[in-house]
């Protein structure tokens, strides 16, 4: 006779249901922000300027 496990198991079928599970503050707010293409497009030119900004002063230490 084997014993059944008393743990649940989740299933998460992306990643997006996982951070609503285990991160919701920051899953509302990242949802807010993508909800407007205006923001969206403001959010991912941030992002972009902060990698360039981050590879051109790993650029500088290195030479």
């Amino acid at each position: 006779m084997m014993k059944k496990s008393k743990t649940r198991t989740q299933e998460f079928h992306s990643v997006k249901e996982y951070e609503k599970k285990y991160y919701p503050e920051s899953f509302k707010k990242q949802s807010i922000e993508i909800s407007d293409p205006n923001t969206l497009g403001t959010v991912l030119a941030r992002e972009s300027l902060n990698k360039f900004k981050h590879l051109i002063q790993k650029q500088k230490v290195c030479v």
